[in-house]
């Protein structure tokens, strides 16, 4: 009943007089909704996925109604929860893993291919005691990646942020002396070989690294990162690798990072920045790249959004946030929130005079 209530709203928002109108879309929107959209975290308690798209659609004019369905029909990408575990699940076997094995074989001079031999190698149980995991948001999933490590991964190997203080940093240096010393490993001076910085989502890469062209100085939370690292002495300046393991990104960001971040760590004398993405989004996902004409009218109307969300922090993008942070124009939603990079369309907070149909929580406001 409730389906078909639903189903009737949206047939009279979209003007629909004809039953076999109702047949070519609404049953495909109800799939997605219960495998997928009903699932967004930020909809209110009792809405669901249609209801809200009846309500986002019936806010906007009904000339253009046709071009937003057409919008979320076509052109939507969304991450379900289970999707994004997904991720974190094959980020420790098939990624880290798999860039130790590789470590060892270039240390010790054996071929990539004798997996058995290297697995068994005392260095490889070595820099997986030797390895720090930081969470650089609360999208990384630290807790989940420790799971799928199958017990790899101790407690004091991983904090859930990237920012550890002395204290802090003075008992995982603490507790790796004990792992190696147990371990059989030499532990006099004990420093973490491989840094793993982890993140859900990327979509302009201005979070991690940026330059500020006036003050000529880098900001982002790479710089931080780098810096803490020597500063706290968790590292041999000598001897370490940074991994920046991303579950999602798109190749603007992948582009932005690694170049911004070879220029940061060269000038600074710091060891270079090893980018990895699990699922990359290539650059014509965004609805820039070659839109229909009735989305790309859709997006060039300015009464659908509010302006109220440019403050300083959207202004870091560089460009209007219609289109999104950094005018990356995606049309990607996360289950627990969406992206600013997102079109304004999806993501517009709800306390602003124009909501999106997946309203995100704002981590940053003006006051």
């Amino acid at each position: 009943m409730q389906d078909l209530n639903a189903a009737g709203l949206l047939a009279r928002v979209m003007g629909w007089q004809q039953p076999q109108m109702v047949q070519d879309h609404v049953p495909d929107l109800q799939l997605l909704a219960y495998y997928k959209y009903d699932d967004y975290q930020r909809f209110g308690p009792g809405r669901r996925f249609i209801e809200s798209l009846a309500l986002w659609l019936n806010r906007l004019d009904l000339e253009d109604r046709a071009a937003a369905l057409e919008l979320v029909e076509s052109e939507l990408v969304f991450f379900s929860d289970r999707e994004i575990s997904h991720l974190v699940e094959m980020a420790y076997p098939d990624l880290i893993v798999r860039e130790r094995l590789r470590l060892v074989a270039e240390e010790c001079g054996l071929p990539t291919h004798k997996v058995g031999e290297l697995s068994r190698h005392p260095r490889f149980k070595e820099l997986r005691l030797k390895s720090l995991y930081l969470g650089l948001s609360d999208g990384a999933r630290t807790n989940e990646l420790r799971r799928a490590s199958n017990h790899e991964i101790n407690n004091e190997q991983i904090w859930q942020a990237y920012e550890l203080g002395e204290q802090k940093s003075g008992a995982m240096l603490s507790d790796l002396k004990k792992s190696l010393g147990k371990a059989g490993h030499e532990a006099t001076a004990p420093h973490f070989n491989l840094i793993w910085l982890l993140d859900d989502f990327s979509g302009s890469g201005n979070t991690y690294i940026r330059y500020d062209s006036e003050e000529k100085t880098y900001g982002g939370k790479l710089q931080k990162v780098y810096n803490q690292l020597h500063k706290l002495k968790l590292i041999d300046p000598s001897h370490y690798e940074v991994f920046l393991v991303l579950y999602v990104a798109t190749r603007q960001a992948i582009d932005h990072i690694e170049y911004w971040s070879e220029r940061f760590t060269s000038e600074h004398g710091y060891k270079p920045l090893q980018l990895r993405v699990l699922c990359p989004l290539e650059r014509d996902l965004a609805l820039t790249a070659n839109p229909s004409a009735s989305i790309r009218a859709l997006l060039g109307k300015e009464k659908y959004f509010d302006a109220a969300v440019n403050d300083k922090h959207m202004k870091v993008g560089g460009t209007d946030g219609r289109l999104g942070f950094a005018g990356c124009a995606l049309p990607v939603v996360l289950s627990h929130n969406t992206p600013n990079n997102a079109i304004y369309l999806l993501w517009g907070p709800e306390q602003y005079k124009y909501a999106g149909l997946f309203p995100r929580v704002v981590r940053h406001k003006d006051f």
